[in-house]
C-alpha cells in the first residue's frame, strides 16, 4: 500500500507504521510539494482542515483518508470528496485526556481568581480577591456527550459537581447524573452553572450558542467551546457578555483563526482566549498514529475499523 502523510513523522512513527504493515510504501511531504506522490497514494494522513480540493484530482487510487483530528469539516466541506466513495476515518478518542484538563484549568481560572491574582503578581500588589467560588455542588452543562465529553465529566464529577451532558443517543454513562438528548438544551441550559461545548460542526450545531440560547443562561453562567468555532454566534456571545446576560466565558476555538486582531472578543469582559490549543499534548501524535495503525492493520474490512465517518452527518 502507498501511504502518503502530510503531516511530518518522526522516524520511530516510521518505524512503527512499517512494522505494522511491512509492505507499505510511506511518503511524507507538505501539501505543497506532494504531488510527486498523489499518482500512486492509496492512504492520506493528514490533519482535518487540510484543502483536498487540489489533491483530489489528482491521486485517482486514493481509496482511504484518515483524519489527524477528531474534526474532519475541512475535508467534508468539499463537495467531490463528501460524495465519494473514499473512506473517511478520524482519530476519536484521542483528545479527552488534554482538553478536559484545560477546560478544568479555565474553570479553575475562573472560580479562584488566577488570572486576576498573576496580574497583582506582575504589578506587585498584594491584593485580596474577591468573588471567589469552589466547584463543589456547583453544576456543569457537557453539550456533547462524546469521547471528549465524558472524560470532562469524569473530571468535574471528581470535583463533587452535579454533571448533566447532552447526547444524540440515550446510553448509561457513570459521571453524568442526568442524560438529555439535543431537543432538550433549552431545558437544560438554564440550570447550568458552566456550560461547556463538544459538539462537532454540522449544519444543526452551527450557531447553535447565539442570542437565544445565551438568553436563557444564569446570568452568572460560566460558557466554554472548546469543539468548533462556528457553534458560536460570536458577536452575540461578544454582546451578552458586554451586557452581563452571561458571566464570562473561556474560548479555544473561533469562526476564524488565528482570531484577527479587530474582532470584538479580545475586548470583551470576563473573557478568556486561548489559541486553540486544548489538545495539544506531548503524547498527541502517539495516540493518533496508534489508532491509524489499528485501522490499517485491518483495512480495507471496514467492519474490523473504528472511527468511520458518515461523510453526509459529518461525524
Amino acid at each position: 500500500m502507498n501511504i502518503l502523510s502530510l503531516h511530518p513523522l518522526r522516524d520511530e512513527q516510521l518505524e512503527t507504521i512499517k512494522t505494522a504493515c511491512p509492505d507499505a510504501e510511506i511518503h511524507v511531504a507538505k501539501p505543497s510539494d506532494c504531488e510527486p506522490y498523489l499518482a500512486d497514494t492509496e492512504i492520506l494522513l493528514a490533519f482535518g482542515q487540510t484543502n483536498l480540493a487540489p489533491i483530489l484530482p489528482n491521486a485517482p487510487k486514493l481509496r482511504w483518508v484518515q483524519a489527524l483530528t477528531a474534526g474532519v469539516d475541512g475535508f467534508i466541506a468539499l463537495e467531490a470528496f463528501r460524495t465519494s466513495d473514499i473512506l473517511l476515518t478520524n482519530v476519536r478518542g484521542i483528545h479527552g485526556i488534554p482538553i478536559a484538563e484545560h477546560v478544568l484549568g479555565m474553570i479553575l481560572c475562573r472560580t479562584r481568581g488566577l488570572l486576576t491574582a498573576y496580574d497583582n503578581q506582575k504589578s506587585k500588589q498584594w491584593k485580596g480577591l474577591r468573588g471567589l467560588d469552589e466547584l463543589y455542588g456547583k453544576t456543569a452543562a457537557v453539550i456533547g456527550l462524546g469521547s471528549v465529553g465524558s472524560v470532562i465529566a469524569n473530571r468535574l464529577k471528581a470535583m463533587g459537581m452535579t454533571v448533566y451532558g447532552i447526547k444524540q443517543s440515550m446510553s448509561k454513562e457513570p459521571d453524568v447524573d442526568k442524560l438529555f438528548q439535543p431537543d432538550a438544551l433549552y431545558e437544560l441550559l438554564p440550570a447550568a452553572d458552566f456550560v461547556i461545548v463538544t459538539l462537532p460542526l454540522t449544519p444543526e450545531t452551527r450557531n447553535l450558542f447565539s442570542k437565544k440560547a445565551f438568553g436563557v443562561m444564569k446570568p452568572t453562567a460560566f460558557f466554554i467551546n472548546v469543539s468548533r468555532g462556528p457553534v458560536v454566534n460570536e458577536a452575540d456571545l461578544s454582546d451578552a457578555l458586554r451586557t452581563g446576560i452571561i458571566g464570562g466565558a473561556a474560548l479555544d476555538v473561533f469562526c476564524e483563526e488565528p482570531l484577527p486582531a479587530d474582532s470584538p472578543l479580545w475586548e470583551a469582559p470576563n473573557l478568556l482566549i486561548t489559541p486553540h490549543h486544548a489538545a495539544t499534548s506531548p503524547r498527541y501524535m502517539e495516540r493518533a498514529i496508534n489508532v491509524f495503525i489499528d485501522n490499517l492493520k485491518a483495512f480495507p474490512d471496514t467492519a474490523k475499523m473504528k472511527n468511520i465517518i458518515d461523510k453526509e452527518r459529518g461525524y
